[in-house]
């Protein structure tokens, strides 16, 4: 069932946004801002580099396709940082963006 921005499943609130989650939830910590700075910056970069390699003549459609998919992964990747992301969610994005260099 659906209430006006948020969900209601078997009595839990569940916020359609993830601005609307209060930061005292036991369960959400949210990462230092300066770690969540740096690694947006470093997905920008990655962002840049895969924009140039799409724009490269000559790909293969699984090159294109494959850079694509890259393209829209880091986007998310920076729209979970930029709203918020827990401790847990950034370690994770940096071991993963610094192993694919």
């Amino acid at each position: 069932m659906t209430n006006a921005g948020c969900s209601i499943i078997q009595g839990m609130y569940l916020p359609d946004d993830i601005s609307q989650m209060p930061d005292n939830h036991p369960s959400y910590i949210p990462a230092p801002e300066d770690r969540r700075e740096r690694l947006t910056i470093l997905l920008h970069k990655r962002l840049d580099q895969v924009i140039d390699q799409e724009r490269q003549p000559g790909l293969s459609p699984q090159e294109r396709k494959r850079l694509a998919g890259l393209h829209q992964q880091i986007r998310t990747d920076m729209a979970a940082i930029r709203y918020g992301a827990t401790e847990k969610t950034v370690r994770d994005l940096e071991r993963e963006y610094k192993t694919r260099r």
